[in-house]
C-alpha cells in the first residue's frame, strides 16, 4: 500500500517571505564569496559552483534555509510503506526560455547521473536505486532505471532497499533537473546575467523571472567569487563583501578573531577529518603501529586549546559523530580510556613493532597548505613525541596535496570528507577492497558492508554498519580527529540565513536590509 505524505507548496512560499518583493536595485544584488578548496577533501568542491547550481537549477526537491527538505518540482511525494516505492507529484515549472519542466526530463537527468563513466558526485549516492549498480557498470541499459514517467507531471522511483536519506539527497544541487548542452537555460530562482560580472572569475547571476515562485524571491541578483580564506576575512572586514562562505578547518582561528562574533557563523557537518595511513607499505603496514598512533593524543583537549569552539567535535573512527546516534559508540574501546593508560598502551605496541626511544619511528605527513593544518599536526606530534614517533611535516597546494594521495607519497596524509546527507556509506566505503583507500583491505568489511546492503531492516543495517566501523577502528587505517564545522561570514545587512548541518544557504532564501523592497 502506498502511504500518503503530501506536502503543501505554500511552505516553499515561506523560503524567501510571501510579502517579499524583489527590488530590482543594485544594492540588493548580493556580494559573496567561497572559500577555495584546499584540497583536504579527496574529491575537488567548488562551493561557488554548487550555489550557483541551486540557484539556477531546481530538483525534485530542494533544502530551505533551515536545511529541511521540502519540495521543489516535486509538488508532493507518496511513499510505500515499505520504503521502496517514490511517487512524485510534479508542478507546473519552466525553463527560462518557456519550456515547460516534465517527467521525462527528471528521468534523463537520473540516466546520466548514473551512467558509466558519469563523474555526477552523487552516484554512488543513489545505487540503492532499482538496477543503478548495473547500469554503472555497463552491465544493464539506462533504460532499466528504476525511474519511470507514467505521466508528463508524475515521476516514479524504484529502491532495492529504503533509504531514509533519498529525500536529502535529491534536494542536492547535483541532482537537479539540468537540460543537456553546454548552456542550458534556467529553471531556478536566478540565471547567468548577459554580462561577465565585475571581474574575472566572478559569476553575475539575475533574477529569473520564469521561476516558478519568483514573487518570493528578494534579491535582484548575485556576485559569486571565489577566495582564499584570509584574502576573504579582509575583504569581508573592508565591506567588499556581503558573505563569505565555505570555510572549513583552513582559516578558522583567524576568521575567530578577525572579525565581529555577531557576523562568525559556525556549522556542524556530516564530516569526518582524519589523517589516511598507507597500509600498503612502510611502518604503517603494521597495525599495531596505527594503533599505537590513534590512541596516543587527547583530541579534545587539542581541540579546545587550539580553536576554543564548543561545536568541533573530536572523532575517534571511520564514523563521525555528527551521524545519528543510533551509530555512537562503535569506535575502539580506547577511545574511553584515560590518557595516561592509552599511552602507555601505544609506548607498549610500538615497542612489539620495534620502535622504542633509542629507536624512534619517524613518519611524513603530508597537509595542505594551511595555518590550521599545520597547527593541528604540531599539537598531535607533541602527543606522539611522548611516545617516541617524530613528525615530518610536507604542505602542498591544492593539487600537488591530492596528487601525493593519489600516488601514495605520504605515511600519513590529512584527509577531510564531508557527506551530503547523513549516510554512513560515505564514510565506510572508501574502506573497503574495491577502493582500497590507503592500500587498506580486510574482506571481513566488505562482507558486513555487502550484508548490510542487502539487508531491508534499517535497525538490523545499522547494527552491520556499526560492526564494519568497529573493525576498521580495530585495524585503523585511518586516525580519526575531528568532525569539521563551516564557518561563514554573514553582514548584519543579510536577512534569511540559518545556520544548518547540510549548509544549505539558498539565494532564493536570502535578502538585504536597507533596500527600497524588503
Amino acid at each position: 500500500m502506498i502511504r500518503p505524505v503530501f506536502i503543501s507548496a505554500c511552505i516553499l512560499l515561506a523560503l524567501g517571505g510571501c510579502d517579499r518583493a524583489a527590488d530590482g536595485d543594485g544594492d540588493s544584488t548580493l556580494r559573496m564569496a567561497f572559500v577555495n578548496d584546499d584540497g583536504a577533501s579527496l574529491v575537488a568542491d567548488d562551493g561557488l559552483e554548487n550555489a550557483a547550481a541551486r540557484a539556477m537549477h531546481i530538483g525534485l526537491t530542494t533544502l530551505e534555509p533551515s536545511g529541511r527538505v521540502v519540495p521543489s518540482l516535486a509538488l508532493s511525494w507518496r511513499v510505500s510503506d515499505d520504503g521502496l516505492t517514490y511517487v512524485f507529484k510534479l508542478r507546473e515549472a519552466y525553463w527560462a526560455d518557456g519550456r515547460r519542466l516534465t517527467s521525462g526530463d527528471v528521468v534523463a537527468v537520473m540516466r546520466r547521473i548514473v551512467s558509466p563513466g558519469s563523474g555526477n558526485p552523487l552516484r554512488d549516492e543513489l545505487m540503492m536505486i532499482e538496477n543503478a549498480a548495473l547500469i554503472t557498470a555497463n552491465r544493464r541499459p539506462a533504460r532499466m532505471l528504476g525511474v519511470s514517467d507514467p505521466r508528463p507531471d508524475t515521476v516514479v522511483i524504484t529502491l532495492t532497499k529504503p533509504e531514509p536519506a533519498l529525500l536529502q539527497l535529491l534536494a542536492d544541487p547535483a541532482a537537479a533537473i539540468v537540460r543537456a548542452g553546454k548552456a542550458p537555460p534556467a529553471s531556478g530562482a536566478f540565471m547567468k546575467a548577459d554580462d561577465t560580472g565585475e571581474a574575472e572569475g566572478t559569476l553575475h547571476l539575475v533574477k529569473n523571472s520564469a521561476y516558478y515562485a519568483a514573487d518570493t524571491v528578494s534579491l535582484a541578483g548575485a556576485m559569486l567569487s571565489r577566495v582564499d580564506a584570509e584574502r576573504a576575512i579582509r575583504r569581508f572586514n573592508a565591506g567588499e563583501l556581503d558573505v563569505v562562505s565555505g570555510g572549513r578547518l583552513a582559516g578558522l582561528r583567524a576568521a575567530r578573531t578577525a572579525v565581529d562574533s555577531q557576523t562568525l557563523r559556525l556549522e556542524p557537518t556530516w564530516g569526518l577529518y582524519f589523517y589516511l595511513a598507507r597500509t600498503s607499505s612502510g611502518p604503517l603496514a603494521d597495525v599495531r603501529v596505527r594503533r599505537a598512533l590513534a590512541m596516543s593524543f587527547d583530541r579534545g583537549a587539542i581541540l579546545s586549546r587550539l580553536f576554543g569552539v564548543a561545536g568541533l567535535q573530536p572523532a575517534y573512527s571511520a564514523l563521525p559523530p555528527t551521524l545519528p546516534d543510533a551509530y555512537a559508540g562503535s569506535a575502539g574501546d580506547w577511545a574511553g580510556w584515560a590518557p595516561d593508560v592509552r599511552e602507555s598502551e601505544a609506548v607498549r605496541l610500538l615497542a612489539e613493532a620495534g620502535y622504542t626511544f633509542n629507536q624512534p619511528l619517524t613518519l611524513s605527513v603530508a597537509i595542505p597548505h594551511g595555518r590550521e593544518h599545520a597547527d593541528l599536526l604540531a599539537a598531535i606530534s607533541n602527543s606522539w613525541g611522548a611516545i617516541g614517533v617524530r613528525v615530518k611535516a610536507y604542505a602542498r597546494g591544492t593539487l600537488s596535496h591530492r596528487r601525493a594521495i593519489e600516488k601514495g607519497d605520504f605515511d600519513l596524509a590529512a584527509v577531510e570528507r564531508i557527506a551530503r546527507a547523513p549516510v554512513a556509506d560515505t564514510f565506510l566505503q572508501p574502506f573497503t577492497c574495491a577502493v582500497r583507500l590507503g592500500g587498506y583491505c580486510n574482506p571481513a568489511v566488505d562482507q558486513l558492508l555487502a550484508d548490510a546492503a542487502a539487508e531491508d531492516d534499517p535497525g538490523t543495517r545499522i547494527q552491520l554498519q556499526r560492526r564494519a566501523n568497529r573493525l576498521i577502528s580495530e585495524d585503523a587505517p585511518l586516525i580519526a580527529v575531528l568532525s569539521p564545522i563551516r564557518w561563514s561570514l554573514v553582514s548584519r545587512r543579510v536577512t534569511g540565513w540559518e545556520n544548518n548541518v547540510a549548509g544549505a544557504h539558498p539565494l532564493s532564501g536570502l535578502a538585504m536590509t536597507g533596500t527600497k523592497k524588503e
